[in-house]
């Protein structure tokens, strides 16, 4: 089933980054959560998986706390990642992004700690710091974690290209119907019609010329995965 060869993907994609975050020099640690803001976006197959791995009642529970945070105030995403590297390789402008000015503790929080840590999408396990974000008040990111984070987020699309992106609210608020997620892994949902944006194919690959040969290694694994 094809559902189930995107998820099988989907887990060997995030091993191969928890892998290399591994040995990566961070700040991160438990009940940090300064992170955790209503920012984060996510794939429709991250947020299928999130969904049918819940128990049933933590999936209510879930489901519960995204409805009762419909009103937070959060990012919504123009352009997914490939898109956006599509039209910097085009040399065109990309669209203002509507950013939220008000940056919400995400809902999923629970005693700051995260409530589906084990299921967080990418965008969440790629927030990490070299430094505590709440001594600087951001996070200090080096370059080449950076380029790899990027890499990751286009590999991450790329595998539920037939899917959409969109907030973590928006997209878990969609899913909460049984009958939407049944759309989705049989390949029939909508993304406009439901306020979700599009997911590309990686067809160019944003990554800076000094960094290729430092992430070469990461990119040889991403390769043998079949998406």
């Amino acid at each position: 089933m094809e559902i189930e060869r995107k998820l099988m993907a989907l887990d060997r994609i995030y091993a191969v980054y928890d892998e290399f975050v591994r040995v990566q020099d961070t700040a991160c640690k438990m009940h940090c959560h300064q992170c955790c803001t209503t920012h984060v976006t996510l794939t429709t197959l991250e947020a299928y998986k999130i969904c049918e791995i819940l128990p049933s009642g933590e999936r209510e529970k879930l489901f519960r706390r995204v409805r009762e945070a419909s009103e937070l105030k959060r990012f919504r995403p123009a352009l997914t990642t490939n898109a956006l590297a599509e039209l910097c390789a085009e040399d065109e402008d990309p669209p203002e992004e509507n950013e939220a000015s008000v940056t919400e503790k995400c809902p999923l929080l629970a005693e700051d700690l995260c409530s589906i840590y084990a299921l967080r999408p990418f965008n969440c396990r790629c927030f990490i710091s070299r430094a505590p974000c709440g001594e600087r008040g951001y996070a200090d990111v080096g370059e080449a974690v950076l380029a790899v984070n990027t890499l990751f987020l286009q590999t991450v699309e790329h595998a539920d290209a037939d899917g959409c992106s969109g907030n973590l609210l928006d997209v878990l608020g969609v899913f909460a119907s049984e009958e939407t997620r049944a759309d989705y892994a049989g390949g029939r949902l909508h993304c406009t019609g439901n306020g979700l944006i599009a997911n590309r194919p990686m067809k160019v690959l944003m990554l800076p010329p000094e960094q290729r040969e430092t992430i070469e290694p990461i990119m040889q694994k991403l390769r043998g995965i079949r998406v």
